[in-house]
């Protein structure tokens, strides 16, 4: 991977900057289930919805989108539990597509799993079943803050995805996701 695009809005991975992704991401998910759950703000929804199809470009990896799913389905985190595995006409290219139920709001997600190569693969989730009601958290606005950022590839298809992200410091990813209306 090239990382020298200045355009691109993306950190070199290091242990270090993986560590801080992690630890931001779940200390901005354990403050939103202080009160609520992450279903009721659309910031987090729209993250973990990232898939370089919705903006017309080859593969694209958002760290960042990519985490945040990781962390939301821990156990440790008690959000989200996997309820399902759909193994019938597939989106993903696993065995199966995963379905996860919140916790809290019963709001229901499939999980969708799609691999390019053996180091490159990603998560996106689909909302299925939406019980969380009225938005807790504020509208998604741009630049969104990436902690990593985006990887690919191909840096024609990052650019395609980059217009809507910019690279933040982990105050901002922070405060960018609980950020309530």
């Amino acid at each position: 991977m090239n990382i020298a695009d200045k355009n691109i809005p993306r950190r070199p991975l290091t242990v270090e900057s993986t560590n801080q992704l992690r630890d931001t991401l779940l200390t901005a998910l354990t403050e939103i289930l202080k009160d609520s759950c992450p279903c009721h703000y659309p910031r987090f929804r729209y993250l973990t919805a990232f898939q370089h199809d919705n903006y017309k470009a080859g593969p694209v990896f958002c760290a960042d989108s990519n985490y945040l799913i990781s962390i939301a389905r821990s156990k440790n985190l008690d959000f989200l539990k996997q309820t399902d595995r759909i193994t019938e006409n597939l989106i993903g290219d696993y065995s199966a597509d995963l379905v996860y139920t919140c916790n809290k709001c019963s709001t229901v997600y499939k999980c969708i799993g799609k691999q390019y190569s053996i180091s490159f693969e990603f998560e996106y989730l689909i909302t299925i079943d939406k019980k969380y009601g009225t938005n807790i958290g504020a509208d998604v606005t741009f630049p969104i803050p990436l902690l990593q950022g985006l990887y690919g590839f191909d840096d024609a298809n990052i650019l395609l995805c980059a217009k809507e992200y910019k690279l933040g410091t982990a105050e901002e990813v922070f405060n960018y996701l609980t950020e309530k209306k």
